[in-house]
């Protein structure tokens, strides 16, 4: 098994941080998404949408997207710290918290350093003003966090 991330890129992150938490060591791979080696076909035969993390099995199987790899790690190595809940309410809390920071922040957060900063405008057309209103929506979104923060040190409590 092995992993093939971008060390500080935030989607191969979440997957560290929860590996970390679950305390289990994945070969890892760095991948060249700056070069554009995540474009090349040897590395679409891994990730269906051509980006990063992947997490590639054994058995030749891959999973990409971050929350399926988080999902795939918790069941595969079950251990006593149930990241995602261990009771029904647990279990909804998580996710939904998980949506919330994914929707309302994280993603507008994506799209405005990518529509301001045109990091991929060699792959994607970048439009600032998009780029404008989505740091918008995610300063609108951060009293929310904050408030909920108030309460946890965490987003997300079992």
């Amino acid at each position: 098994m092995k992993i093939y991330e971008k060390g500080p890129a935030p989607s191969a992150r979440r997957v560290s941080l929860f590996l970390a938490e679950k305390n289990i060591e994945i070969p890892r791979v760095n991948v060249d998404i700056g070069g554009g080696e995540n474009l090349s076909d040897e590395f679409a035969a891994l990730s269906l949408n051509k980006k990063i993390p992947v997490l590639a099995l054994d058995d030749g199987t891959s999973l990409c997207e971050s929350m399926a790899i988080c999902r795939y790690i918790d069941a595969a190595f079950p251990t006593n710290n149930h990241l995602f809940g261990d009771t029904p309410i647990a279990i909804g809390q998580v996710e939904m918290w998980n949506r919330i920071v994914e929707l309302d922040g994280l993603f507008p957060a994506f799209q405005a350093f990518r529509n301001i900063t045109g990091i991929y405008d060699d792959r994607e057309r970048c439009v600032p003003a998009w780029g404008e209103e989505s740091k918008q929506r995610v300063i609108e979104f951060l009293p929310r966090l904050e408030a909920r923060l108030e309460h946890s040190a965490y987003t997300q409590t079992t």
